[in-house]
């Protein structure tokens, strides 16, 4: 061994440590592991959520609710990464919850931790309607066993073992006898003996390569079955006359994946959010370019100097999403911010937020994303609609934006902790008229919600809060299976008609009570607004 290797050994300890203490707080969604989609089933409208088991194997609570009557059956089917429907099991019949009204239950399986596919499949009058939703398996933590159990099963071990000595010592030292009376010898005694200390040094030999072996089960289970953060260091340097952060990935064992098999997610590889602590008074919603397989890099717009929290939002090849964590502190921007960034066209036909301006390109690769928008706060908070700041009169609370518009949260006051509901917003231009909604990154919303604490962080979109570029690579994959004959194509990606222009709805169900901070984004008349709210979530 040489001389470095204790050094190395200690450092993967640690690593391991740390990956060991942060795993309750690691799946896609920071401590809100719950998946909700909301959207269409064919011809009928449905709410679903999914509720992931903590611990594999186990099961899935799965809920759906359905805008239509008559409904003659709901299934689901998991699909798991790479074995596709033929591989899968059997669907799952959802029944229908008493005392509800079109509120269907199922409770799924799940033997393996991967990247799952749940297929619904909702018979009516209409006919058959089906909908998709990927879900990350993974556990978020195991179950430790009670200490009366282990005390009892300790005992009971032992217990097995001495009579196991004690009846092998008796067949060693009696079953040469003769006849029921003769009597064993000295040397019958010593034999019996003899084998039962064997026996029962083979029973502790063979406990003990269980042992092991049930510690070598778990020691992987925790390292490849449960999704923890994926280490990430975030760097950030100036550069002329511009701020440069770079992520890189550190050296990881073979069984994490490479950001060589990330894939876009709304056209980007990666959602990158940046909020300064402790105020929360600076969001930004940025989109780091990949340079190569371990490192991403984007120039930073003119926000405030401090501590920032990142998260940043990845998908890989095979379904998985990740969200990734890491602390990184801005120095002072070189250039003015802006209050509202010009419009112009991105590559894409859209307009973009932009950037603050005295940032030009410098010699290298460009590291700046045309979709990128950020957040300052700049003193005014979000009132109660036709009341005053704390108060929440027919349930809305108003976020005033930029350029004299508002956004309505339709329904804050009957959010509650440990309930899945709609977040419903509106859009108001200056005069009080609905102002229309226009897509950014392709949907007609972003939000993203966190709690004070830091506990929980979740990236939101209208038709739910799973990746969608998971649900794209589960599309190809079974729209390739279906060409080949296998099975019936995919359902398409659900649309928005029927919802007012001005609107926009988010499925959350906000995981335990505390006071949160909400960021919704909307586009408005060619520039991306965010509403902020400060929320105070009660029990259910």
């Amino acid at each position: 061994m040489s001389g470095g290797s204790p050094n190395l050994l200690l450092r993967w300890a640690a690593r391991l440590a740390l990956w060991l203490a942060l795993a309750p707080l690691a799946r896609a969604h920071v401590g809100s592991p719950n998946v909700f989609f909301e959207g269409s089933a064919g011809p009928y409208p449905a709410y679903a959520v999914i509720r992931p088991p903590a611990a594999l194997p186990g099961a899935a609570q799965v809920s759906v609710s359905l805008g239509a009557s008559r409904i003659h059956g709901v299934s689901v089917l998991p699909v798991m990464w790479p074995a596709g429907q033929p591989g899968s099991p059997e669907s799952v019949a959802a029944q229908p919850v008493p005392g509800a009204t079109n509120l269907w239950s199922a409770e799924v399986w799940l033997l393996r931790p991967g990247s799952y596919l749940f297929r619904f499949e909702i018979e009516g009058p209409q006919g058959l309607g089906q909908a998709t939703v990927p879900v990350n398996a993974l556990g978020t933590q195991t179950r430790p066993m009670k200490s009366g159990l282990r005390v009892a099963l300790v005992a009971f071990g032992l217990f097995l073992l001495l009579s196991a000595g004690l009846i092998v010592g008796a067949v060693a030292r009696e079953g040469c006898l003769e006849c029921a009376a003769e009597l064993p010898t000295t040397g019958d005694f010593a034999r019996g003996r003899r084998a039962a200390a064997l026996a029962v040094v083979a029973l502790i030999a063979a406990a003990a390569a269980g042992a092991g072996r049930w510690r070598s089960l778990d020691l992987a289970y925790r390292t490849t079955g449960i999704q923890k953060p994926e280490p990430v260091a975030a760097a950030v340097r100036t550069e002329t006359n511009r701020i440069i952060m770079e992520l890189h990935q550190v050296d990881e064992p073979p069984w994490r994946p490479s950001w060589a098999t990330l894939v876009p997610d709304h056209g980007k590889f990666m959602h990158l959010f940046l909020v300064r602590e402790p105020e929360l008074d600076v969001f930004a919603h940025l989109h780091p370019l990949r340079r190569d397989s371990a490192t991403f890099a984007l120039d930073l717009p003119a926000l405030p100097a401090g501590p920032y929290r990142l998260y940043a939002d990845i998908t890989y090849e095979n379904g998985l999403n990740q969200t990734l964590l890491a602390g990184v502190t801005l120095p002072q921007p070189l250039a003015a911010p802006l209050a509202l960034p010009p419009p112009g066209p991105s590559p894409g036909g859209e307009v973009f937020c932009g950037f603050a301006p005295g940032v030009s390109p410098n010699s290298g690769p460009v590291t700046r994303d045309f979709d990128d928008s950020w957040h300052v706060d700049s003193g005014s908070q979000s009132v109660a609609a036709e009341g005053g700041p704390g108060k929440l009169l027919r349930g809305g609370l108003v976020s005033v934006l930029m350029g004299g518009y508002t956004l309505l949260f339709e329904n804050a006051a009957a959010v509650i902790a440990g309930r899945d509901s709609s977040l419903r917003f509106a859009a108001f231009g200056p005069n009080g008229s609905e102002a229309a909604l226009q897509p950014y990154l392709g949907m007609l919303g972003h939000a993203a919600v966190r709690s004070a604490d830091g506990s929980v962080f979740a990236h939101l979109h209208p038709l739910g809060s799973f990746s969608m570029a998971s649900q794209a690579v589960f599309r190809q994959v079974e729209t390739a299976t279906a060409a080949a004959g296998s099975i019936a194509p995919p359902p398409t990606r659900p649309s928005a008609e029927g919802v007012p222009s001005n609107r926009v709805p988010f499925p959350y169900e906000f995981p335990k009570p505390g006071r949160y901070r909400l960021w919704v984004q909307v586009r408005i008349a060619g520039r991306v607004l965010t509403g902020v709210y400060d929320l105070d979530i009660g029990k259910l």
